[in-house]
């Protein structure tokens, strides 16, 4: 597959999951050039089967990486998406992602992604422990605790 094709049907995921970890758009937009950059040097030369979580993989540890070594860079331009659902939709679902992210941060770091991969970005448990680099039954384990906790969030913030 080419770049372009990859690029196309996987940049506004990418770029979600990405900004859910970094929680700023610009080190979220550095995190999916470099990513991307990454991807292009390994597509030259390799045919990968699934691009899907191979790029995922490649995204999260270009964030690891990244805030590992304090590279923090400002970025000028805002991200722009074109969209073309409604002004109103788009604030809605906007608001819950930003809702579901602030769940997020009070579960450990492992039933996060978990959570992210799976429930966020469709990817299959098989994608995500690939991604996360753990056992299914691990990744399973951690996404279980890791809706419970929310549910119990949502149930005490309700009543």
């Amino acid at each position: 597959m080419e770049l372009k094709q990859v690029y196309a049907l996987y940049f506004n995921d990418l770029y979600r999951y990405l900004f859910s970890l970094s929680k700023n758009h610009a080190d979220a937009e550095d995190l999916l050039q470099e990513t991307f950059a990454k991807a292009y040097i390994v597509l030259l030369t390799d045919e990968i089967e699934e691009i899907k979580p191979w790029l995922f993989k490649v995204g999260y540890y270009t964030y690891i990486d990244h805030f590992r070594k304090g590279k923090r860079t400002i970025l000028t331009n805002e991200f722009s998406q074109v969209d073309l659902n409604t002004p109103e939709n788009i604030i809605v679902e906007n608001d819950a992602y930003i809702e579901l992210l602030r769940y997020l941060e009070d579960i450990k770091p492992i039933e996060k992604q978990a959570i992210l991969l799976c429930d966020v970005h469709d990817c299959t448990y098989e994608q995500a422990a690939t991604i996360l680099d753990i056992k299914l039954n691990t990744l399973k384990s951690h996404l279980v605790r890791g809706r419970k906790k929310i549910r119990e969030m949502l149930s005490k913030e309700g009543s």
